[in-house]
């Protein structure tokens, strides 16, 4: 991961670029349609869209359409390797079809408009901080903290965890370089992830956005017309009381804790990663699981989601 500060800077960017963080971008809005200009949903997106919601439509026109864009394919094994899918234990996805089968097509239909607008988003800058990688983790770790419910899809709490940083991925393919430096900024002199430098990213992306990439991301995703519990859940501050739906808490929690659970699995450090996810968990007011038991679920939920990503690349 890229050292933070200026002794840290991506050496890829100009100085300019870096030091250019204090200017404001026009607005969010502004952002949002040039997203929409720049990043539009592809050709096969749009139709497997149309074929999901067709229910004649056989499972192998949908993989397919799947199949002819390399992004989607990606993110729809993705999803069908999370926790919310893969039985514990089980092989890895590798095969399109298969994905599809094991997704269903019912959850399909909630979750095609999510993998379609993640799919639009495979630039340089996003490639460089691999946050379709940690995208998936965090769709697992919110698939294993919220408990299955009546009336509640299973793949609610891992779409919300899966699309919790889809406004950065946006920042990132507007803004590559004025992104890459908030982000620079906020990690520790060694690149190291603290619950303060996640929570810190909300001031430098209100000041240069006018908001954070939360609500961009909440924003980009009402106008593609994606659920509303979703949109909410996103951009739920992480500083939460109990109050809060669990949901909301719950995403806002798994988009701080992957960054901290894959940097504690590379480095190997267990005791800082165990105070670090109680303390997310305060801020978040996540108390309906116990602090070791979240450690437990996050670090088991990351690191099967790592080996079915590399399995399905393999």
């Amino acid at each position: 991961m890229p050292k933070s500060g200026v002794d840290g800077a991506d050496k890829r960017y100009p100085e300019s670029a870096m030091g250019d963080l204090e200017r404001p971008f026009p607005n969010a809005n502004v952002l949002l349609d040039r997203v929409v200009d720049i990043c539009p949903f592809p050709a096969t997106a749009q139709r497997l869209m149309i074929l999901v919601n067709d229910e004649r439509a056989p499972v192998d026109a949908i993989a397919s359409a799947v199949q002819c864009d390399p992004a989607l394919a990606t993110q729809v094994l993705r999803v069908a390797n999370s926790a919310a899918f893969r039985h514990a234990g089980g092989d890895a996805v590798r095969d399109v079809r298969q994905a599809l089968v094991t997704i269903g097509l019912e959850e399909l239909r909630m979750m095609a408009g999510a993998m379609a607008l993640l799919a639009t988003f495979a630039t340089r800058d996003e490639l460089s901080l691999d946050l379709h990688r940690t995208s998936a983790v965090s769709g697992s770790i919110a698939e294993v903290i919220v408990p299955p419910g009546p009336g509640i899809s299973r793949s609610l709490p891992y779409l919300c965890g899966l699309l919790c940083e889809v406004g950065v991925l946006a920042c990132l393919a507007v803004d590559g370089p004025g992104y890459v430096g908030i982000w620079q900024r906020t990690v520790s002199g060694n690149g190291r992830w603290t619950p303060e430098a996640v929570t810190a990213r909300d001031a430098l992306e209100t000041k240069r956005y006018g908001v954070t990439s939360r609500t961009i991301g909440a924003r980009l995703l009402r106008r593609h017309q994606l659920p509303q519990e979703i949109a909410s859940a996103i951009e739920a501050s992480p500083i939460s009381s109990p109050s809060v739906p669990f949901a909301h808490r719950a995403t806002a929690f798994a988009r701080i804790a992957t960054l901290l659970v894959v940097d504690a699995l590379r480095t190997r450090d267990s005791a800082a990663l165990k105070e670090q996810i109680g303390e997310v968990a305060r801020l978040t007011s996540l108390v309906e699981v116990d602090a070791d038991e979240l450690v437990r679920r996050c670090v088991i939920a990351a690191t099967n989601m790592e080996k079915a990503l590399r399995a399905a690349r393999d």
